[in-house]
């Protein structure tokens, strides 16, 4: 019988990127205003770029709503039989693998609080995986040594289930020693 977990996770914008999302739209709103003025003024004066002005806004309207879209992003976290999986999932229509690996394959794994960030702060990793909300509660860390990647680093944001699942598949070794403190 095949174990199966998963969770998925809303990623949160930061600062910077609300910023950004809202200067955006009001600057698509300023273009695709102008545009229309313009194309009004261009069919008033029976002038060809009229027609392409309003063109011109519905293409400037439909990229700032793909951006937009786009800038929603979730985390899926999925267990299966000892498989750990990490997808992101970009505007709920688009799913990128960021990362596959085998439960076996962690070398640590622990809560992400200031003195794991302390202990991996100088280490070297060949890569980081953040598929959390950094500025929440909750978060764990895994070392693992991928295949393809080398070493990695993972922070990632599990409910209880996703923990307990992990807890069950990692070795046994790591549970004593990183778990039990």
């Amino acid at each position: 019988m095949d174990v199966f977990f998963e969770q998925i996770l809303r990623k949160k914008p930061n600062l910077a990127q609300k910023i950004v999302k809202i200067a955006f739209i009001i600057a698509s709103i300023a273009l695709i205003l102008s545009l229309v003025a313009y194309a009004f003024v261009g069919l008033l004066q029976n002038s060809f770029l009229g027609p392409i002005c309003i063109l011109a806004a519905f293409g400037v309207g439909f990229g700032a709503n793909w951006y937009v879209k786009r800038m929603y992003v979730e985390y899926e976290y999925c267990i299966t039989n000892g498989d750990f999986d990490i997808d992101k999932i970009i505007a709920k229509s688009k799913r990128q693998r960021v990362i596959s690996t085998s439960c076996q394959d962690f070398e640590e794994f622990g809560v992400y609080d200031e003195n794991a960030k302390q202990r991996l702060v100088n280490r070297e990793f060949n890569a980081k995986v953040f598929a959390a909300n950094l500025d929440e509660e909750n978060l764990y860390y895994a070392v693992v040594q991928h295949k393809t990647f080398g070493r990695v680093l993972l922070v990632i944001q599990p409910n209880e289930r996703i923990v307990t699942a992990l807890k069950k598949f990692i070795p046994r070794i790591i549970q004593n020693n990183v778990l039990n403190k």
